[in-house]
């Protein structure tokens, strides 16, 4: 195989004003190290050449500099530097943390890095001068799910996606646009692994190259159209590491300098050759491996692109291997079973790493220095290139198409004029991502001196503004009796400057449904809001007498409403309104227990919502709640004079693999002029499982419910988040006032469930008891059928 051709991904710097620290800091690209008795004294050419630049040096003063620190360190010229070159590997990689744990207690320093995919990640954190506890500590906190997740987690989510999940309004969603079904990007847009990356290397990202860096660096990554090798040198850092582990299929791309990057280990995953031409005549090579997964891990359609990309590595690897020789040393680590996306054993590759490097110690023991000589290269690459934070001159933004850039512009106006507060910027950042408008929002600073520009690289789902939803779902009681419901909605956002957002929804079954709400927020990233909205409604509810259904009731209802409302971002939001409408009521079928009803309704409603739950369904934290009041009045078109209320609270905790969740529903009225169609109906799983569907209704209604569950097994992530096993208890109050036909008295139900939280919904298979009638009831469960 012919080696790849090399492409450098260097630009000259742009012009920035700071001071420069002359200070030893690995050798600069391709200029020899100098060492005494193996102590590295680097002084890169690139770094004195830039500070004669910046600082206006005179040679003269260059000569007298130069001459300073030969005379402090009195190194010899002698054999080259010395390279590190870290493997990809995934997951695998963080296994190059053990490998420099060792390599420091050997007192083995280093005048360069280089490094491909997650070793370009490892080996950009270590030439920045990161230290390695410090680095371990970041890998140990990370959450390594949401980092890999396509999908912002749920508690950050806007608060109208949160109401659709938990509807099952969005089980499968789409975009259209120029005529056509737009589909979203099934890779990983990656945007959590980028602010992790940014937290890790800090201020180390604003150098304007690698040369500039505590140890000279170079990432490598693939230009996806050409094949060719392409070896970063200047920043952003971020983007250089980001780059270099874009596996293809599963990471989008990162688009740099007109080219598309992905991971580098497709052309050069050990790259030995790019180590020994950029400082070292000697290489420390850390290689760990892409065995083939086995036949029972390839379940999905990203393991067996995984498997495809780990055979070809093999073979550039085994290449590099044969270049090193005998003045070189080899690490190999063995990791078993760990294979790249196994995130979730990260912490298990560190210790492997360890062992590997000391079983290599009598290889690498060639290349320790005594004690005073590492603590100072210790210093030397510790001292990180620090500087004042800039004050920002103005934002920028890049890439738009359909969200004004004033948006973003005015949500991050506050930063201006000021030095810039990181932790603020990346917390507006989150905030920007969470309104569900982007697939990637990333930052950068341009310096000029003392002040720089706050540049803003936004990427649009390529799939928006318009929105496709798909959802509903069945339930079924195995006596004949059960529900059914599809749904279908369109969502058009940025309508104007202000956002307003048009949604338009229908669902069929059980109940039929139509729905369209304008939202309108009142001004540029406003949180009041106005939402006119228009709706008919026809469902059947059933009608039970001691546990036989006797009939079931159909309402026909349709209703004007005028909200208006103030967003609380992704916590939840308030509203208040008026409602205008009418309702008919007739038997469909059975006896006529219920009367049929024809009648004006007219009311004020406000309610207020809290979502901060981790999952709708299986929740493992947070809590949400809902207070909805409704006051039906003459002077608002009603023909009845009543008043119901509705509180809906849940908090759920895990503790391991044990997850538990506690809730209170208090729903009704105490009027006397009530219609049976509001009252509240009860029965199915968590609403006293050990009833059937609408079973029990009641004027008022307060029930304690508490759930315990397990997940047992995962489920891939194309599939879902898990298989779950677990057991509930109700126990709820019920009041009749003057409704015939209602319940009253204490009921309790427990049951036992296996379920599972897929992409299409939540399913449930459950029994369910009651001690007061002392029967079984069977349920099954998919989706949200109502």
């Amino acid at each position: 195989m012919c080696a790849p051709r090399r492409v450098s991904a260097r630009r000259p710097p742009p012009p920035i004003d700071r001071p420069c620290r002359l200070r030893p800091a690995g050798a600069a690209r391709k200029a020899p190290a100098l060492r005494r008795r193996g102590f590295l004294f680097a002084a890169p050419v690139a770094r004195l050449a830039g500070c004669l630049r910046l600082q206006g040096l005179t040679v003269r003063r260059l000569l007298i500099l130069l001459l300073a620190g030969w005379l402090t360190h009195l190194p010899a010229l002698a054999e080259g530097g010395v390279a590190l070159v870290l493997s990809g590997g995934g997951a695998r990689g963080v296994a190059h943390i053990g490998v420099l744990k060792v390599m420091e207690q050997m007192r083995i320093p280093v005048d360069c890095v280089v490094g491909t995919s997650m070793g370009a990640i490892v080996g950009a954190a270590y030439a920045a001068g990161v230290p390695l506890a410090t680095m371990e500590r970041q890998v140990r906190s990370a959450d390594w799910d949401a980092i890999f997740a396509n999908t912002v987690p749920r508690d950050r989510q806007p608060f109208r996606e949160k109401e659709d999940a938990s509807r099952n309004r969005s089980a499968l969603s789409m975009g259209y646009g120029d005529g056509r079904v737009l589909l979203p990007h099934s890779a990983i847009a990656g945007q959590e692994l980028d602010r992790f990356l940014q937290r890790l290397i800090g201020s180390a990202d604003d150098l304007p190259n690698f040369d500039a860096l505590a140890l000279p660096f170079r990432a490598m990554a693939t230009d996806l159209e050409s094949g060719q090798l392409v070896v970063l040198d200047d920043g952003p850092l971020w983007r250089a590491m980001r780059a270099s582990m874009a596996v293809p299929g599963v990471f989008l791309p990162i688009a740099q300098d007109g080219r598309l990057l992905v991971d580098g280990g497709l052309v050069l995953n050990l790259p030995v050759d790019e180590g020994r031409r950029l400082c070292g005549t000697r290489v420390i090579a850390v290689n760990l491996g892409t065995p083939p997964m086995a036949r029972d891990r390839l379940q999905s359609a990203t393991d067996i692109v995984l498997q495809a990309i780990n055979l070809a590595l093999e073979q550039n690897v085994a290449q590099q291997l044969a270049r090193l020789g005998a003045d070189d040393a080899l690490v190999q680590v063995d990791l078993g079973s760990i294979t790249s996306m196994d995130f979730d054993r990260v912490l298990e590759t560190i210790p492997l790493g360890e062992a590997a490097a000391r079983n290599a110690a009598g290889v690498l023991a060639r290349f320790s220095v005594d004690a005073e000589s590492f603590a100072l290269w210790q210093r030397q690459r510790q001292a990180r290139w620090t500087q004042p934070e800039p004050v920002i001159r103005q934002v920028v933004v890049d890439g738009m198409r359909y969200v004004p850039a004033e948006a973003i512009r005015a949500r991050l106006d506050a930063l201006r004029d000021r030095p810039l507060d990181r932790e603020a910027l990346e917390r507006d950042i989150d905030g920007l991502y969470s309104s569900g408008d982007f697939e990637r929002l990333r930052y950068s600073l341009v310096r000029d001196g003392a002040v720089a520009d706050l540049r803003i690289e936004a990427a649009e789902k390529s799939w928006g503004p318009t929105y496709l939803r798909f959802g509903g779902g069945l339930s079924a009681d195995f006596e004949g009796d059960g529900a059914v419901g599809l749904y279908a909605g369109v969502s058009r956002r940025w309508l104007n400057r202000w956002g307003a957002r048009l949604d338009a929804d229908v669902q069929l079954g059980t109940t039929n449904r139509l729905r369209t709400e304008l939202y309108q927020p009142l001004g540029l990233n406003a949180a009041w809001f106005v939402a006119p909205s228009i709706e008919f409604q026809s469902r059947a509810t059933p009608v039970y007498d001691k546990g036989r259904k006797l009939a079931d009731y159909k309402v026909r209802e349709r209703t004007l409403g005028l909200d208006l409302g103030y967003e609380m971002g992704e916590w939840g939001e308030l509203r208040v309104g008026l409602r205008r409408g009418t309702q008919r009521a007739e038997v469909l079928a059975g006896q006529a227990l219920y009367p049929a009803i024809d009648i004006d309704d007219g009311a004020l409603q406000a309610s207020a919502t809290l979502d901060r739950l981790d999952s709708p369904f299986f929740a493992t934290r947070g809590y949400a709640a809902r207070l909805q009041v409704a006051r039906h009045l003459p002077r608002f078109g009603s023909d009845l004079d009543y008043t119901t209320s509705a509180l809906n609270a849940s908090l759920a905790m895990s503790y391991q693999a044990h997850s538990a969740q506690l809730g209170v529903l208090f729903a009704g009225s105490p009027d006397r002029d009530l219609p049976a169609v509001a009252r509240t109906p009860l029965g199915g799983p968590f609403l006293l499982s050990g009833y059937r569907y609408g079973e029990l209704t009641a004027d008022q209604v307060f029930l304690l419910r508490g759930a315990w569950y397990r997940r047992i097994s995962k489920l891939p992530d194309s599939l879902g988040r898990g298989v779950y096993m677990g057991a509930t208890y109700e126990w709820a109050r019920l009041r009749a006032y003057a409704s015939a036909g209602a319940d009253a008295g204490t009921f309790r139900s427990g049951s036992l469930f296996v379920g599972a939280d897929t992409v299409l919904g939540p399913l449930y298979l459950g029994a369910g008891m009651s001690p007061e009638i002392h029967e079984w009831r069977f349920y099954l469960q998919f989706g949200q059928p109502y």
